[in-house]
Parts: C-alpha cells; structure tokens; sequence
C-alpha cells in the first residue's frame, strides 16, 4: 500500500531523503509527496526534480508520515503546534530529523498521543552507505516507520541517549578531512595531485572493505602490518607522536558535545 509523506522543510537532508524514496519507489511507493517550505525556488526545485507538491501551514492532508526537517533555531514550537492541528495520531507518525531537540521536548508542543520518532539521517543517504540513529516514543514502534527509514539508510534503534553521540560520531566529514590530509601527503612527498588521490581512495576503500572481510578491530590488522623496524610501525610512531588519535577523538566528542548544545539553544 502506497504512502502519503508531508516534509516541512526541503533543505539539504530533506531534498536527500526525497531522492533516496523516489530511487526506491518500487519497494516502497509513495502515493503523494509534499513539501512545506518558505522558499518559493526550492519548492519549485524539487516539484521539477520529484514531484513533489507544495505545502503550506494551513494545508491538511491525510499523511501517513509527517518529517519536521527545520534548523534547530528555526521556530520549532509554533511548527510542533501547528502539526498537532492538522494531522491525526491515529492516522500519521511524526519523524524529527531536527537536532539536539528531545524527545520530550517535541511531546511538550506535539502532545504525548503521536507515534513519535526521532532519528538523525546521515548525509551518505543516495549511496546505500550510513546508518541513521532512531529513537521512539512510548506510542511509536518500528513497523510504523522501518520500510520509509529504509529507503536512506540503515535504521539503527538505540536509547534516546545514544542519539546525540551518534550524530556527533557518523558525518563524513571526519573522513573528508582525512582524505584531504592524506592526498596532500602525497603531493608533499611528490606525487601528481590525480595519482595520490586515486591512490587515497582506492586504498581508503579497499582497506574498509578488507577490515569488514576480517571482521577484526583495526588493531589486529596493524599489528600484522607493523613488522619490527618497518614502515608501517614508523608510520604509527610518527602519527602518535604528533596526536594523530587524540585529534580524532577530540574532534568526535566536540561534534557530540555541539550536536547536544543544538538542542538547548531551540526555540
């Protein structure tokens, strides 16, 4: 049976969203897609690449799914508000992809009747890669939302509190800089910039894919790897002796610790 979908917002994530259901439209059809969205450009944007139809804040349809996609500093109470009028919790479930924002924060401008469930998509949607940390409410479970989280990713159900460290842990950014990092690496050491990028990535890949064959920690491989003298253990002691892992993790738990922060400064 074919879904109804109501987003309100079409920024970055939202506009993801819709083309992963729209790449998915066979294992999980959608009888009509709507989009609330103060910008006229956008909506007209995603009506011609989707199909989506435009929404605003007095429109009622019978949605099977409502997606809160705004910015946490966006007016998300009179929004929360204004969706307790128009939809049904009988009929629709509430998703929030907005972050730091709780789920008893929602329920306080929502209600506590909705199926309610926040999740944090990662932006890896479109590539079958990426899981999207989930947490429900006391009225929401799984069925109601699983095959429309499917169609962008890996739903990952945790406690609540999980969410926010996830969020902080899984952008790809830490990978971006990594890479970038890395493909300069290269040129430094005199390599043509399109050759130390073929070779970051395919090894960036192929080393992922090896790691999961193993299904070992990472520690397992380094040690086979670090032979006595060698290159890889002067690798490690140059990468150690500079901070390599501590910059990781301090940058993991910064992103944690904003990703929360978010949250409390919401309207």
């Amino acid at each position: 049976m074919a879904s109804t979908l109501y987003f309100i917002g079409g920024g970055n994530m939202v506009t993801a969203i819709i083309e992963a259901v729209r790449d998915k439209s066979e294992s999980y059809p959608v009888d009509a897609l709507y989009v609330q969205e103060i910008s006229q450009a956008r909506i007209e944007d995603l009506a011609q690449r989707f199909g989506v139809l435009a929404a605003d804040p007095s429109s009622t349809p019978d949605a099977d799914i409502v997606i809160i996609g705004i910015r946490p500093q966006d007016d998300l109470k009179t929004v929360l508000e204004s969706v307790s009028q128009r939809f049904s919790p009988e009929r629709t479930t509430v998703i929030s992809i907005v972050a730091g924002y709780t789920i008893e924060q929602l329920e306080e401008h929502l209600g506590h009747d909705f199926r309610l469930a926040r999740i944090i998509p990662n932006t890896l949607t479109t590539t079958g890669y990426g899981y999207s940390g989930v947490a429900l409410n006391d009225q929401a479970s799984e069925n109601d939302i699983d095959a429309f989280l499917r169609t962008f990713g890996k739903p990952l159900y945790v406690e609540e509190r999980l969410i926010d460290v996830i969020t902080g842990f899984y952008p790809p950014n830490l990978v971006y800089h990594f890479i970038d990092a890395y493909v300069d690496a290269g040129v430094l050491a005199g390599l043509p910039r399109d050759i130390a990028k073929a070779i970051a990535l395919d090894t960036l890949i192929g080393g992922t894919k090896f790691l999961k064959q193993k299904d070992v920690l990472p520690q397992v491989l380094l040690n086979i790897n670090n032979s006595p003298g060698g290159v890889g253990i002067t690798q490690a002691y140059t990468l150690n002796s500079t901070g390599f892992a501590a910059s990781v993790q301090s940058a993991v738990l910064a992103a944690v610790n904003r990703t929360t922060a978010l949250g409390k400064e919401a309207r």
